[in-house]
């Protein structure tokens, strides 16, 4: 972890030990201290604010071989937690994330592909149904995160392109984000559901600060996330990601609103075409004679695109997730690696995503972050 003096910022001496805590589960200020650089005044000047905000609890006595027993603290993962809605076309996944990103509570629902319709639920009572379903009082609920699968301006709180759920057309969220905001009380954060897929193997994977990282989602949609020195990329029109426009063909022009070249080779319709896969809410399905002949199909066109993002960024660390990635297995994985290591020089590590619910996980810790950035700025006077 990175060294930190008392003569920085007092928000990063701040943001430095929360992390410490978040990252060793279990530490006590002396620990701290030592790990960071902060003097020992200054971390018990932060823990105690970090205590009195309900952040952070004292657990008792630590070992010690001498002297007096540490203190140990950890984390308060019952003070709060996030809604998360995470929508793929007709698939709608909801659930409660606490602080640390453990789920606490989950469920899949199906629903018609329409995003206006989905967040007018969303808005009118999911959340409040939600945590009552969870058992947890929604006086602690820290924010409301909804991950979708298109393009989609941060700045401009703007759905700029989602067909996979009804938006053909620019929809601007603001008055609707606003509305959430001004009825629960908390922050309300709409992001691409690749890039909440990306940051939460990013975080449950606990890479190194600095790293990179590509992920590619391949299920009813094909779309990625980009990690670059620890940062997620967006793009300057929010397009990074948008891999299915990939394109192997100097002959094929997508059209307007129509899938790409590398999208229309590996959709869940072109697999459904070519080898009889079935698509459930949750689950997929191929013929055992066609298992092999697909897997080899898909990857091929998955090495093909990671061999050109990574060379040209020199990306190492590659994860794939999605309902086609599932079905296929550890046989697909294999398939990708060998095509890699005769398509590039790079040494590239691919690898299935470490779970499941990572979407969920990913925006939430964006919306934990969020809160715990601004918590503890607006603290800074009580720390002297």
């Amino acid at each position: 972890m990175a060294s930190y003096v008392a003569s920085h910022l007092k928000d990063m001496n701040r943001y430095a030990v929360y992390n410490l805590i978040n990252e060793l589960e279990f530490t006590s200020r002396a620990e701290i201290s030592k790990r960071t650089g902060i003097s020992a005044p200054t971390v018990i000047k932060i823990v105690s604010f970090l205590i009195e905000a309900g952040l952070v609890l004292e657990l008792g006595d630590g070992e010690s071989s001498v002297g007096r027993k540490p203190q140990m603290l950890t984390l308060n993962k019952n003070k709060l937690y996030s809604a998360v809605f995470f929508l793929e076309g007709e698939i709608l996944t909801i659930s409660v994330v606490d602080i640390v990103g453990q789920i606490k509570y989950i469920k899949t629902l199906k629903c018609e592909p329409d995003f206006g319709k989905i967040m007018e639920k969303i808005s009118i009572g999911l959340v409040d149904g939600l945590f009552a379903e969870a058992g947890i009082p929604l006086e602690k609920l820290l924010g409301i995160g909804v991950a979708l699968p298109g393009i989609y301006d941060i700045n401009a709180q703007t759905i700029t392109a989602a067909p996979m759920i009804g938006v053909r057309k620019p929809v601007f969220l603001g008055e609707m984000i606003r509305g959430m905001e001004s009825k629960y009380g908390v922050q309300v954060l709409v992001e691409n559901d690749a890039n909440c897929q990306c940051y939460g193997e990013f975080k449950v994977a606990k890479m190194p600060k600095n790293s990179d990282l590509l992920l590619i989602s391949l299920g009813t949609g094909l779309g990625a996330g980009l990690i670059l020195d620890g940062k997620l990329r967006h793009g300057a029109n929010f397009m990074c990601g948008e891999i299915g426009y990939i394109s192997f063909h100097d002959d094929y022009v997508p059209g307007r609103g129509n899938p790409g070249w590398l999208e229309k080779q590996i959709s869940h319709q072109a697999l459904e075409e070519k080898f009889g896969v079935s698509y459930g809410m949750d689950t997929a399905h191929i013929p055992s004679k066609n298992l092999n002949e697909a897997t080899e199909y898909v990857g091929r066109h998955l090495a093909l695109c990671i061999s050109n993002i990574a060379v040209t960024l020199d990306c190492t660390n590659v994860r794939l997730c999605g309902l086609t990635v599932d079905f296929l297995g550890d046989g697909l994985i294999d398939c990708v690696n060998k095509n890699l290591e005769y398509m590039c020089d790079n040494k590239i590590d691919v690898q299935k995503q470490y779970s499941a619910d990572i979407g969920s996980i990913g925006i939430s810790a964006m919306l934990t972050e969020k809160y715990i950035v601004q918590v503890l700025m607006e603290k800074e006077q009580l720390l002297g």
